[in-house]
């Protein structure tokens, strides 16, 4: 007999975590398990197009998260799911109060997508309610990389045998056949190399830094910088670009539902952020055979690339290291040969098909 399984996200914006709970529901053996994906709004579901034709898809129309939780728990009782599945800390929280409304024991599993200590925006009371509900209302708190279960047990006091560690599922196979299509808002001229980065524009992903670093390596090589993505500092970012000078070598393309090819186009990919929990696009990015640079933030992108074995790791907030890395790379044919090899490899690791495998162990246990 199949399990039904209850997915809820408020929306499946363009970030990491919307694409993994995406990569997930597609993954999922469809002889064992039916799935119901519940979105809390029509609105900002950048990835919807993604989701398997197959799935039932049910919208709760509040457009602020607050104003799900009635509603979600009466769709939990037309549902009559089996288990209940959620990503991201606020999203997790509305689920496991709208089962506490329910008076139902469904079995409830929670996904952690950050180092949330790390960010710094972790207030007291918002810690007091994740260990209360985490501890003793969830059945198990999924932690996408070692060093989000590290900060989920020291800094929030979940109980340690709750979490499991599964990192993210990448559709590596179904990357490197979309990362052939042609590019047409974009293109390199002169000889120039392409650096790219994809992700929010928020502070977390730390732009600026990139920005300047990236001023010091126009000095030495004739590059362009391609950023991927939306937010809330894309005219700060534009602004500083400016001043720095560079405005005419930085393109901002925005949102883009296929950024691999891009990916593929580029000689270099760089993350400079402050903070991760596991760091998706660094295999996103392997996975079409681009070398990665990335900030060894907490946590995740050191447990990808261990130790500069399947790229080059820099500390966070150093744009000079970074530019020095980023230019080294850029000038050396064989060394980015090396890692594009070798990332394609590790790519591998994180295969969907297999990752899934993991999450439906878990799923029949409970």
């Amino acid at each position: 007999m199949k399990k039904k399984i209850l997915f809820f996200m408020h929306s499946l914006t363009g970030g990491g975590a919307e694409r993994t709970v995406v990569n997930i529901i597609n993954n999922l053996e469809r002889e064992s398990f039916e799935v119901v994906l519940v979105l809390g709004s029509k609105k900002n579901n950048d990835y919807i197009d993604f989701v398997s034709k197959d799935i039932k898809v049910k919208y709760l129309n509040c457009d602020r998260l607050r104003y799900c939780l009635l509603k979600l728990k009466k769709s939990i009782k037309e549902e009559k799911p089996d288990l209940l599945f959620s990503t991201l800390n606020n999203n997790n929280i509305i689920l496991l109060l709208a089962k506490i409304f329910t008076l139902k024991k469904i079995p409830t599993f929670v996904r952690e997508t950050n180092n949330r200590t790390q960010s710094g925006k972790s207030s007291k009371l918002n810690k007091l309610v994740t260990y209360i509900l985490y501890n003793f209302v969830s059945n198990k708190v999924i932690a996408l990389s070692k060093g989000v279960k590290e900060d989920l047990y020291k800094n929030f006091h979940i109980n340690n045998k709750k979490i499991e560690v599964i990192y993210n599922p990448i559709e590596v196979e179904k990357i490197k056949k979309i990362s052939q299509e042609m590019v047409e808002d974009t293109d390199k001229v002169n000889g120039e190399k392409l650096i790219i980065a994809v992700g929010r524009l928020v502070e977390q992903k730390d732009f600026y830094t990139l920005i300047e670093a990236f001023n010091l390596v126009s000095k030495e090589v004739n590059a362009k910088l391609l950023i991927l993505g939306k937010g809330p500092l894309e005219n700060d970012l534009k602004d500083l670009s400016k001043k720095l000078g560079i405005n005419d070598r930085i393109v901002f393309l925005g949102f883009n539902k296929n950024p691999y090819k891009y990916m593929k186009g580029a000689d270099v990919f760089a993350l400079s952020s402050k903070w991760e929990g596991f760091g998706h696009v660094i295999v996103e990015a392997m996975a079409t055979g681009t070398p990665v640079i990335s900030t060894e933030c907490k946590s995740g992108p050191a447990e990808i690339i261990k130790n500069n074995k399947y790229g080059i790791l820099v500390p966070v907030g150093n744009y000079e290291l970074l530019a020095k890395e980023i230019t080294q790379l850029l000038s050396n044919e064989e060394m980015r040969k090396y890692y594009s090899n070798v990332g394609l490899m590790r790519a591998d690791d994180f295969n969907a098909k297999n990752i899934v495998k993991e999450y439906e162990q878990l799923f029949m246990i409970t």
